[in-house]
């Protein structure tokens, strides 16, 4: 599964890495809890459902097959 990724600001979504993912998630919340809030933003997206973090959306979307 890949993570998307949209600022409030931004009007696209797009493909974000994982290293990339737990980064923004430490600058919108701390380094604090950053790995946990990382495990449970992966298991909302693998649902179908997005969340956001801060400024910060995330959402999944299913290989192409």
């Amino acid at each position: 599964m890949k993570i998307l990724t949209k600022y409030t600001y931004e009007k696209s979504w797009r493909q974000t890495k994982e290293q990339d993912l737990l980064r923004i998630i430490k600058e919108e919340i701390g380094e604090e809890g950053a790995e946990g809030t990382l495990a449970y933003v992966k298991d909302v997206c693998k649902k179908g459902r997005s969340i956001t973090v801060g400024s910060c959306s995330f959402k999944g979307e299913e290989p192409s097959a």
